[in-house]
């Protein structure tokens, strides 16, 4: 159901087939006997069974390590080689189609409203982005967002969330999603004044 592995001084939990209440109730139970050994571990998400939780799911099973004292620590390059695991999508997303990648997400189209992308790395829509956004789900606060045209209902980076307001203007320039102290900053994107992770761009 839910393995837990030792790897380049991260703890690895490799989620397998399972349902979201088993793994919480797994995960309760081992941090409640071995407090020491979580408190203060880096620890990484991966396994087929993450494709069945949805990004809310996903999110509360990172809380909880999190309330236990765990990093989260998927920006690990030695762990993941994420070239190979990028999604590329040459058509638009209608409103309920959902997309996940262990890499980045890149759209060649319109992302609709209602349509999400889960990444574990960047989003990259060269079109309008007016669905649902999750970049860095695993906890990589350097996970950027990128669109053409740049509505989101709501885009996440890491742990932090954020909402559009219903009034929102639609800008006639490209924009991109960051974290900054902990908050998500949009602002039109600047090729001359690129960011850490804007290595796709």
């Amino acid at each position: 159901m839910l393995k837990i592995k030792g790897i380049n001084k991260n703890l690895v939990l490799v989620f397998e087939n399972g349902s979201f209440e088993e793994y919480t109730a797994f995960l309760e139970n081992k941090f409640k006997d071995n407090k020491q050994l979580f408190n203060g571990s880096k620890v990484l998400f991966t396994g087929k069974g993450l494709n069945f939780l949805s990004h809310e799911q996903i999110a509360a099973l990172q809380r909880l390590c999190l309330d236990h004292g765990m990093i989260l620590n998927n920006s690990e390059a030695n762990l993941h080689k994420t070239q190979n695991r990028d999604v590329v999508i040459y058509r638009n997303l209608r409103s309920g189609q959902k997309i996940r990648s262990e890499g980045s997400v890149i759209v060649w189209g319109n992302v609709h409203e209602s349509a999400e992308i889960m990444a574990a790395q960047d989003i990259i829509v060269l079109g309008k982005l007016e669905g649902v956004a999750h970049a860095g789900f695993y906890g990589d606060s350097s996970s950027i967002i990128f669109a053409l045209s740049l509505s989101p209902t709501q885009i996440r980076i890491g742990n932090k969330i954020s909402r559009s307001p219903k009034d929102q203007v639609k800008n006639p320039y490209p924009e991109i999603a960051y974290l900054e102290e902990d908050t998500i900053c949009i602002k039109e994107y600047n090729p001359n004044n690129n960011l850490t992770r804007m290595k796709i761009l």
